[in-house]
């Protein structure tokens, strides 16, 4: 079984860093203790629905894509406008909408939450406007002869979950930006004395030394790497937190506890309002733990790795069902190990924030890697400047190795469900996820490049959870008990916990979103505010 370990760490190397590094931290800086309540539970709340997808994948052989867009709902023929050729559009329009809101910023009396929102109607009105005039253009000038060799019976049904998918995956274009940007900013704030260079180039050269190896590498490689970056972020933050009690801020049984009150919001630091915590408490939730792509990408590297083969296609008697039953013992503990590790750097991220950063520093903009690097430099000493880069780089690297192979292989499974890729064409999708590589390293570059701002980036993006976390809750257990062979559905406690942590999450993602933006906005007032 240890031997057969091994998606989960590559996984690891996708959550840790944007999630824990940055926003974790950001939250222990601007709330204090009062919300590691919250922290932990956003780590252990998405396992057991990341277990019984890998469970699904295992029973069918299916990817995630082909699980979800068979939900109940809306479906229909692929319209013949939607290819390569309109989603290109799609993104660079996209693009342009967000380098509109990034050069033009208003100024005077138009700084206000009125003159964004104002702002940011008139840039989606018009790029929804440029996606309808593609697509009409595509059907009378394009796609005529394409079609016609093309009966509307042979295009395969597209579900709801699959437009709901390829809208959430244009904002996951800024949280990469941020992520890698973040990588930018930890060279730039290491490297400043001997090369002067502003964070946005170190960016492109990250991006640049990611492709090259993610283009020449497959899932051993990526495997070993994602062991090695794991191993070091995990050893260092705990060491920076055990050595925390040897200087001033060392850590009192007593924060520990009250970081277990429940409470909502706490006393915001300097300079910081409740909407603020409010809204990096829902991007922490977003990044932490298993995130909705995290998720989807576990299931492509339990086919890689070989769970599913190795079960076999699914057959009548026993044999294949004690096979699959031993696979899904084999993932369960690579998921539970996976849990334990993000969980551990996760609460060790939070406890130096809050303990070192609160309440006078908070990390924003091109200041983020600056600010965060205390938390190494007040527990380690000064010395620790050199190895905060370090690890800040590894743990933000990691992050971006991981996701962008993980999004290419996702992506170029849309395509094939969507028929613009043949699915069973091994060849043409690989080109495409090697393709993607580059156009995904590009689009982060572009997205850091206009915005600058990891945690807010980190924040934009974590609306893309409101939507998705839902979906993926009350969808595993719809496919748990509908699709998986009955021989191999989860025991009693699997499917309490399924149950428990599915409807959790339906309920936690709009309750928090819809509570953070009222709160920032302030059409709700805390008591005693």
């Amino acid at each position: 079984m240890m031997g057969w370990l091994g998606p989960g760490l590559i996984l690891v190397g996708s959550i840790v860093g944007s999630g824990e590094l940055i926003m974790t931290t950001k939250l222990g800086a601007q709330a204090g203790f009062v919300l590691l309540w919250f922290v932990v539970l956003s780590c252990v709340i998405k396992t057991p629905v990341q277990a019984e997808l890998g469970r699904h994948v295992i029973s069918s052989g299916e990817t995630v894509l082909v699980m979800f867009n068979k939900l109940p709902g809306p479906r229909g023929r692929r319209p013949v406008w939607l290819g390569l050729p309109w989603l290109t559009i799609v993104v660079f329009s996209s693009l342009f909408g967000i380098a509109a809101l990034s050069w033009f910023s208003p100024t005077g009396t138009d700084d206000t939450a009125g003159g964004w929102l104002l702002r940011l109607a008139l840039v989606g009105l018009s790029v929804l406007a440029t996606w309808f005039v593609a697509a009409y253009w595509l059907v009378r000038r394009w796609q005529p002869a394409q079609r016609s060799g093309e009966p509307e019976a042979e295009r395969p049904l597209v579900g709801w979950f699959l437009w709901v998918y390829l809208g959430c995956q244009l904002v996951m274009f800024i949280n990469s930006g941020a992520v890698i940007g973040g990588a930018g900013q930890a060279l730039e704030l290491g490297l400043r004395n001997w090369i002067s260079l502003e964070s946005w180039v170190w960016t492109v050269g990250i991006a640049v030394f990611c492709g090259l190896l993610l283009l020449s590498g497959r899932y051993s490689a990526l495997e070993r790497g994602s062991l090695v970056m794991v191993s070091l972020f995990t050893l260092t933050t705990l060491v920076c937190v055990v050595l925390l009690g040897r200087t001033e801020h060392a850590l009192q049984g007593s924060e520990l506890l009250s970081g277990f009150s429940f409470s909502l919001i706490g006393s915001p630091g300097e300079g910081v309002s409740h909407g603020d915590v409010a809204l990096t408490t829902l991007g922490m939730y977003a990044a932490t733990g298993i995130g909705t792509w995290e998720m989807m990408h576990y299931t492509y590297w339990c086919v890689e790795k070989g769970y599913a083969r190795h079960a076999g296609a699914n057959q009548p008697g026993e044999a294949w069902v004690m096979r699959a039953r031993g696979w899904v013992r084999v993932m369960y503990t690579d998921a539970l190990l996976t849990m334990v590790v993000f969980t551990i750097s996760t609460i060790c991220f939070f406890i130096l924030g809050a303990s070192i950063l609160y309440p006078d520093y908070d990390p924003n903009g091109l200041e983020t890697l600056r600010l965060l690097q205390r938390i190494f430099t007040d527990s380690l000493g000064s010395w620790a400047a050199a190895l905060f880069v370090i690890g800040g780089f590894v743990v933000l690297f990691s992050t971006t190795f991981s996701g962008t192979a993980g999004t290419s292989r996702l992506v170029a499974d849309a395509m094939g469900v969507i028929g613009v890729l043949d699915a069973k064409d091994y060849a043409a999708r690989l080109r495409f996820s090697r393709i993607w590589i580059v156009f995904g390293l590009s689009m982060g570059c572009l997205t850091y490049y206009l915005i600058e701002n990891p945690p807010l980036m980190l924040i934009i993006s974590g609306f893309v959870s409101v939507v998705m976390y839902p979906i993926f809750g009350l969808g595993t257990i719809y496919l748990s008990y509908r699709r998986v062979d009955p021989r191999l559905r989860p025991g009693r406690l699997a499917s309490t916990l399924l149950w428990i942590c599915g409807i959790s999450l339906a309920i936690i993602s709009p309750v928090a979103a819809a509570f953070g933006v009222a709160l920032k906005q302030g059409w709700i007032v805390l008591p005693g505010t």
